[in-house]
């Protein structure tokens, strides 16, 4: 751990102790003289109540209901897998001769039922001005992970077929690029729930083929894809392009005007 690549180049770590190292031994010891506070874990964002019909919603309940009766009638749990207590005890200013740079550490323990504890710890470079945020930050490991393992194997981040480094370099770039414009795509269209699918079913959700015009005419009518539409629209005749227009002017108003349930279930 040199003192240059962390202070020079302001780059700080967060990773886990293992407990066959003198750190974890060391650190658990100043633990047993420092005081404890819980582990707060933040519960996770609500996702926004999808728009249902009263009918669905009914259904819904009766579901959550049977299976809440059925959670009821199971047998207790093992007490050896029901977790009591969280707690967590900072160490900051923690010192160690082979390490050149500051380091903080953060000791976790879980208390389970049947009295047995479970502890881990984690190490960081960075300032220890909040104990939770360092728990915090580790949880979001497994997240990136996955976006790593999408990233190189399903964005061509490593499907290189040149031998010269700028290439490859320019590659990775625009590779990365690609990925952020996707991501910002979807944190702006609040699709934020795709943000870890895979590229192509990405592009199955998002694809402008799956939205379409369906246009009546007497007894007949033709579905067209909404971009066959669009190329069909701006190919009309100047008159007809025109009534067109102040008939999707028309439509877009009375999208922007809530419709009364005329037919309530």
């Amino acid at each position: 751990m040199r003192h240059d690549g962390v202070a020079q180049r302001r780059v700080d770590v967060l990773i886990p102790l293992k407990k066959n190292l003198d750190l974890w031994q060391d650190a658990w010891a100043l633990s047993r003289r420092l005081p404890w506070q819980p582990w707060v874990i933040p519960p996770p964002e609500p996702s926004p109540a999808p728009q249902r019909p009263p009918v669905i919603e009914h259904r819904e309940r009766q579901r959550r209901q049977t299976l809440a009766r059925k959670k009821a009638q199971e047998p207790p749990l093992d007490p050896a897998t029901v977790l009591i207590a969280r707690e967590l005890c900072p160490i900051p200013g923690f010192q160690w001769g082979e390490a050149s740079v500051p380091l903080q550490v953060v000791v976790m323990r879980e208390t389970y039922a049947d009295g047995h504890q479970d502890g881990w710890a984690l190490l960081s470079t960075e300032a220890l001005t909040d104990p939770q945020r360092p728990p915090r930050d580790y949880a979001r490991r497994t997240t990136i992970e996955e976006r790593h393992r999408q990233l190189k194997c399903f964005h061509d981040l490593t499907d290189f077929h040149s031998h010269r480094f700028q290439v490859v370099v320019a590659q990775v770039v625009f590779v990365l690029l690609r990925y952020t414009l996707r991501q910002w795509q979807l944190w702006k269209t609040q699709h934020k729930e795709l943000a870890g699918w895979h590229p192509d079913r990405i592009q199955r959700q998002l694809n402008l083929e799956h939205q379409f015009v369906v246009i009546h005419h007497q007894r007949a009518y033709v579905q067209l894809p909404l971009v066959t539409f669009t190329r069909e629209v701006l190919e009309l005749e100047p008159a007809a392009r025109d009534q067109a227009l102040a008939k999707i002017r028309r439509l877009e108003q009375s999208f922007l005007t809530p419709l009364r349930n005329l037919r309530p279930p």
